[in-house]
């Protein structure tokens, strides 16, 4: 691969990781603003404050079962002596 490839290489690795960081900021920060200002809001459908709730802790449930999952098959994970 000649340099000026290297460059775009990087440069466009650089890019797609600013990308994903800052709509991973967006949407994480703004999400669970969304979703604190729904549930605290006393004006609201009580079926919006259940739902967002609802969605609240099934994330975390499936966030904390993958975990969980990972960790579990890093234990028995028959690769781990393999190098590049």
């Amino acid at each position: 691969m000649s340099e000026h490839g290297k460059q775009e290489s990087t440069a466009t690795s650089a890019g797609q990781v600013l990308v994903i960081l800052g709509l991973g900021l967006v949407y994480g920060v703004g999400g669970t603003w969304v979703a604190m200002e729904v549930v605290r809001d006393e004006n609201a459908p009580i079926w919006l404050q259940i739902g967002t709730l609802a969605i609240i802790i099934g994330v975390l449930v499936l966030l904390l079962s993958v975990i969980f999952q990972r960790m579990k098959a890093s234990k028995t994970d028959k690769y781990i002596d393999v190098e590049d």
